[in-house]
């Protein structure tokens, strides 16, 4: 039975989305013997707070920090024992395209692999919901014509091989770089789950080609993803409005500025109201 008191309560104590500024104390020069005393401070500190967030933050500041190693494996393994809370939690849930709204504004930052777990469920259970609402085929009607030879059963084609699942922290590594703007290790962390089909790595592999001026690559990649990304849609209008890497083309910026807004990007809709304003009526 759900809860709706309990998912409260828990969600509360396990938001992904709040972010602690002070779970860090300041740096001690190295070689310092209390350094193992400082760090043990700071992953206490992390395990105090409720949040799943700064787990990662911390995760992705302090990476191949060697003298961290212990510290940091520690903190991993409380950051995904408490995404696993999470998607536990989101058991209990109906598998609704709001509950996934609500779960991927939350947790996708710091637990992308349980919120694509739970868009599976939820894409199972509208596939399931479409199976019983179409119409059943009509009958036809009984002859009494010689049967008619059955065919010779076609070969099965060759399954496709499988391709072994994106890690949590290959999605986690790209999504992080490309937020922190550290677009150099972006590139190397992203390639991977995009070419796998990951949508938001594709939207980030396309920011970061742009960001490079390598036009092209970002055209490729924001074609890719803008079907299910308003990041990728608005990068596209931004390259159409500025003619970088196409010709440059309104028409085809405030389509896809469009595109971009239907998928709930703010900015994007934001551009539209301003070009609506500064059009005649109907001429969008």
């Amino acid at each position: 039975m759900y809860h709706p008191y309990s998912f409260l309560f828990l969600s509360l104590f396990l938001g992904g989305c709040s972010v602690i500024d002070n779970y860090r104390t300041a740096d001690v020069p190295a070689g310092n013997p209390d350094q193992t005393g400082q760090y043990q401070t700071e992953k206490q500190a992390l395990f105090k707070q409720p949040f799943i967030d700064p787990l990662t933050d911390y995760l992705i500041e302090n990476q191949g920090d060697n003298r961290r190693d212990a510290v940091l494996e520690n903190v991993r393994q409380e950051r995904d024992r408490r995404c696993r809370e999470v998607a536990t939690l989101y058991a209990t849930e109906p598998a609704t395209e709001q509950a996934l709204e609500r779960f991927n504004t939350g947790y996708a930052y710091s637990c992308p692999q349980q919120v694509a777990d739970f868009e599976a469920r939820v894409n199972r259970q509208l596939a399931q919901s479409d199976e019983k609402t179409a119409p059943e085929p009509a009958v036809k009607p009984e002859t009494t014509s010689e049967p008619e030879p059955e065919p010779e059963p076609e070969p099965e084609p060759e399954p496709e091989p499988l391709q072994p699942p994106i890690s949590d922290q290959a999605l986690s590594d790209c999504y992080l770089l490309t937020t922190i703007r550290n677009f150099s290790a972006a590139k190397a962390a992203c390639l991977e789950p995009a070419q796998k089909g990951d949508v938001r790595s594709q939207a980030n592999m396309a920011v970061v080609a742009h960001a490079f001026e390598d036009y092209a690559t970002a055209l490729e990649w924001a074609r890719k993803a803008a079907p299910e990304s308003g990041e990728a849609a608005f990068l596209l209008g931004q390259m159409y409005a500025a003619g970088r890497g196409v010709s440059q083309n309104m028409d085809q910026a405030v389509y896809w500025y469009e595109q971009a807004a239907r998928q709930g990007h703010k900015e994007g809709q934001a551009i539209l109201d301003r070009y609506r304003e500064g059009s005649p009526a109907g001429n969008i």
